[in-house]
């Protein structure tokens, strides 16, 4: 929940503002987004900075009819600009203000045949993708259940082809593969207008952590794990 000071806030009481104040608080705290307290819509204000879970919204009256349009993911991104051959286009509130409070965002992916988008999480969210074209290797992996081999760190996954879909449960490590043979292309839809990307191999290996910690952890030696660390914190 935004709570916008900037619209009609001489209208409001002390009361509603700080009552406002305290459910944006709890909503961001369990992963909530709520919808502002007076507005269908809150076009994010991106020049006064996030405020909570969220941007402050510009005034209503100021909105237009391109601030609900976005035309960011109508073409393909050009995957062999990455060593991956797989890149994402966002379309979160950053990119399109008008998510700003809605509780969604997009991004579409592109992969080159043989390419991946390497393992990662989006903590904030469950996220949909449907394949517009081509097809691709995908899945979820589960979280460690109290041990029970049943159904802890289990492997759900299948190949996805065009105008099938496949959803990853909130903050479960997934990825993508194209095994085909033509360029893969997915719209995604995430239920959070800002949902986090934590890319795994960036995360280990780009951030700094101690090299004796990561060879230990992947049973990896020192000269490898050199070589990953080079790579990723250029």
């Amino acid at each position: 929940m935004i709570v916008d000071l900037g619209f009609q806030a001489a209208a409001l009481s002390p009361r509603p503002i700080v009552e406002g104040i305290r459910e944006s608080s709890k909503a961001h705290a369990d992963g909530r987004e709520t919808f502002p307290l007076r507005e269908e819509f809150c076009i994010a204000d991106l020049a006064a900075g996030p405020v909570s879970n969220g941007f402050p919204c510009k005034l209503p009256a100021l909105a237009t009819t391109e601030d609900f349009a976005y035309s960011g993911l109508a073409k393909p991104a050009d995957p062999s600009r990455v060593s991956t051959g797989g890149v994402g286009t966002l379309a979160f509130v950053k990119e399109w203000p008008a998510l700003n409070t809605q509780g969604l965002s997009l991004l579409r992916l592109d992969i080159n045949p043989g390419g991946i988008i390497s393992p990662h999480t989006h903590n904030l969210a469950t996220e949909i993708l449907y394949v517009l074209e081509g097809e691709m290797y995908t899945g979820f992996v589960t979280n460690n259940f109290g041990n029970d081999p049943t159904i802890s760190n289990k492997l759900y996954a299948k190949v996805v082809k065009k105008g099938e879909a496949f959803i990853f449960p909130r903050g479960l490590l997934h990825f993508q593969l194209n095994k085909g043979k033509v360029l893969a292309s997915s719209l995604n839809v995430l239920n959070s207008q800002n949902p986090g990307i934590q890319l795994m191999p960036s995360a280990l290996f780009g951030s700094g952590i101690d090299r004796e910690m990561l060879e230990k952890s992947f049973f990896m030696n020192a000269t490898q794990v050199a070589a990953l660390k080079n790579f990723f914190e250029e």
